[in-house]
């Protein structure tokens, strides 16, 4: 399958999720964004361009999905797929934690960025209740969701590779 395709395919599906399931399974008023996971993992694992289009792709169906602020998800999540592209080669994605660190910290930049935007737009929300209630716990929520997003990944971009046939046999014929 084509890269383009195969990413578009996993953003969809992320996207399909997200407003399907996620709903359903806040805990006390925190959602998580897989929007939002999928675009950080995509820059750290492919680059800031793979990550940046994810979080374009994901922003772009999730803004038409609410019709409210149409660009502004698309914005904040581009640029954090983006800049987990940037610091690829600082996180070494063997090691889970670091991923998780890294998710928590693109959360908090995507919130920040979104809410810095509305606030141009002219709406304003307490800052301190948008960090302790909204922004704090889904960067704990997308933190902790990680992993079994970036497990899923790992798995669907390793089965859909086409690696080459080897053949020793004929090596030494």
């Amino acid at each position: 399958m084509l890269p383009v395709l195969q990413s578009l395919l996993v953003v969809v599906t992320a996207f399909i999720f997200q407003a399907a399931v996620v709903p359903h399974i806040s805990i006390m008023g925190a959602k998580p964004n897989v929007i939002l996971i999928v675009a950080a993992l995509y820059g750290i694992m492919h680059g800031p361009s793979a990550g940046a289009l994810a979080g374009f792709t994901g922003g772009l169906l999730c803004d038409l999905l609410s019709g409210v602020y149409v660009g502004l998800g698309l914005l904040s999540k581009s640029l954090v797929g983006f800049f987990a592209g940037l610091v690829q080669r600082a996180i070494f994605v063997e090691n889970i934690i670091l991923p998780m660190a890294a998710i928590f910290v693109a959360t908090g930049i995507s919130e920040l960025v979104y809410v810095v935007f509305l606030f141009l737009l002219g709406e304003t929300v307490p800052l301190k209740l948008l960090i302790i209630n909204i922004i704090l716990p889904t960067a704990i929520y997308n933190a902790l969701l990680t992993p079994f997003v970036y497990a899923t990944l790992r798995r669907f971009m390793v089965a859909k590779q086409d690696t080459p046939a080897i053949r020793i046999a004929e090596k030494y014929n």
